[in-house]
């Protein structure tokens, strides 16, 4: 006769059993301790995935945008990490690059960049660039022989008196129509010179689409 609901959980109190209806979608069940009793919470992390987008035909670009899709790029995170996996170009050896915008009003122009890599074949080199916050080094095959992977921190997008920066890392694998025969490994961090809260995010390739790829955005408060 204690509990009499779908959902109600039965424990007991200082003095006899007692029931403890549902919580509310989502939320957890909490204890507080030794001679306490439990209840529902709302679980809160530091961490919260914002978005994702899974590409399987030729696009253009992936943008995530504040206010579009549930996309959240405003002052609630501190900073943010973009995950970029399993991707490839629909031109052969082209690499990924990024930019941030006000509104999806990308910024073509003003960023400071610079990149490194390491290749297999033994070689190294270096570049810069000022139409983009992150662009990396060397390209990735545009078949099944070759794919990039890449995760990219933003850091103070959302600051209208700082300067928003980034800094990221990734493998490019590059190769022929019938084997993969090179890995681009490198780092790019690059910063858009002018201080304004930036709340777009858009990746593309420098030539051509994107064929195909998974790209994930969290938050940090």
């Amino acid at each position: 006769t204690t509990i009499t609901t779908q959902g109600d959980i039965l424990y007991r109190d200082g003095s006899g059993l007692q029931r403890l209806a549902a919580g509310t979608a989502s939320q957890v069940l909490q204890t507080g301790g030794a001679g306490a009793n439990p209840s529902w919470t709302t679980m809160s992390s530091d961490m919260v995935k914002i978005g994702s987008t899974d590409i399987t035909s030729s696009t253009a670009s992936v943008i995530f945008q504040h206010g579009t899709n549930g996309v959240v790029i405003d002052n609630t995170y501190r900073t943010y990490m973009l995950r970029c996996s399993g991707f490839q170009p629909t031109a052969q050896g082209e690499n990924v690059r990024m930019r941030v915008g006000v509104g999806g009003s990308m910024r073509s122009s003003g960023y400071i960049t610079e990149a490194h890599r390491s290749y297999y074949s033994g070689g190294t080199d270096r570049g810069n660039d000022s139409s983009n916050i992150i662009n990396f080094r060397g390209g990735a095959e545009d078949s099944v022989h070759g794919e990039i992977n890449c995760v990219i921190n933003f850091s103070d997008m959302a600051d209208a008196t700082t300067k928003t920066s980034a800094i990221g890392m990734g493998v490019l694998f590059d190769g022929s129509d019938s084997s993969t025969s090179q890995a681009n490994q490198g780092t790019c961090g690059g910063i858009y010179g002018t201080a304004e809260a930036n709340d777009t995010i858009q990746i593309y390739m420098g030539s051509g689409n994107i064929a195909k790829g998974q790209f994930t955005l969290y938050g940090f408060k």
